[in-house]
């Protein structure tokens, strides 16, 4: 892979992991790698492997194409919603919809 490509990709991850108001430290943790590996991939100094890029993709909540291309993920559009819903538990889905239902009363 090239390094503008990497540059690329360790943009969208901080892009999203600064949306998510979380630490490198803190972000590394979610997703079970080390804090300095996650860093590298951020600056584009270091690939991941199919199993990092399953567990930061798991971790954002994020396509894995959107994390290595840029596309499929749009912020904010139902596509993005159904996305992040297809990833969870029945649990969590039940979770959220809950926090839907007070959310939508609320307004």
């Amino acid at each position: 892979m090239e390094k503008k490509q990497l540059a690329e990709i360790g943009q969208r991850l901080r892009q999203k992991r600064n949306e998510l108001g979380l630490t490198r430290e803190k972000f590394a943790e979610l997703a079970d790698i080390g804090a300095g590996y996650y860093g590298q991939l951020e600056v584009g100094t270091s690939q991941m492997s199919i199993d990092t890029l399953i567990k930061v993709s798991r971790a954002m909540h994020l396509p894995m194409e959107y994390i290595l291309f840029g596309e499929g993920y749009e912020p904010g559009s139902a596509a993005a919603v159904q996305e992040l819903l297809s990833r969870c538990t029945e649990r969590e889905l039940r979770l959220a919809e809950e926090m839907l239902k007070l959310f939508l009363m609320k307004q």
